[in-house]
């Protein structure tokens, strides 16, 4: 893939994913589904999920592009798609579904998000570890390496609602075997 974008933003992203990664493989071993999960692209997942960054204005992560930072989500989804729509596919609907805990058709037109309205929920184990595990570590520059509590994590979330907190509680009881503020 190249990388066309501020090495800054590249750099955040790749220390983001990397701690994505991290968490979401130390979920994945102990949960109950350990022995289900493809790990290599697991890993692949957890370093795409946020390519689409580059295409979003975010200087606080010295990202310049033209686009809301809501849509970085399907702007990668479709990126991984242009490069090679059969070797991402997986990759691509990462993408698309990891924003928060997912996004709902009913949630994107009541709040009238700049998305397409329709379901982007995760639905493999896969999908539901990176979405799980990005919503404890930031971008931002100065808390790259601080991995969030699951009690901030839900505070945060439900900001957005009952539906996001419920899939937020829903992930958590799914790899419940897992205790992510080890």
């Amino acid at each position: 893939m190249i990388w066309n974008a501020d090495p800054r933003c590249a750099e955040i992203i790749q220390i983001h994913s990397i701690n994505v990664w991290h968490l979401a493989e130390k979920i994945a071993k102990n949960s109950k589904f350990a022995d289900a999960i493809d790990y290599m692209f697991l890993k692949e997942a957890c370093m795409l999920h946020d390519c689409g960054i580059i295409f979003v204005q975010a200087p606080s992560i010295f990202c310049f592009g033209d686009e809301p930072y809501l849509k970085h989500g399907m702007l990668g989804a479709a990126y991984l798609r242009k490069i090679d729509k059969t070797r991402y596919a997986r990759a691509a609907r990462v993408c698309e579904r990891h924003i928060g805990v997912g996004l709902t058709a009913q949630e994107i037109i009541d709040a009238n998000l700049p998305l397409e309205p329709r379901d982007f929920l995760p639905e493999t184990f896969e999908e539901k570890l990176v979405c799980y595990a990005d919503n404890f570590f930031s971008k931002d520059p100065d808390h790259l390496h601080i991995q969030k509590s699951f009690d901030h994590v839900a505070a945060s979330t439900a900001r957005f609602g009952q539906g996001p907190l419920e899939r937020l509680m829903t992930l958590k009881a799914l790899f419940s075997s897992s205790n992510i503020d080890d």
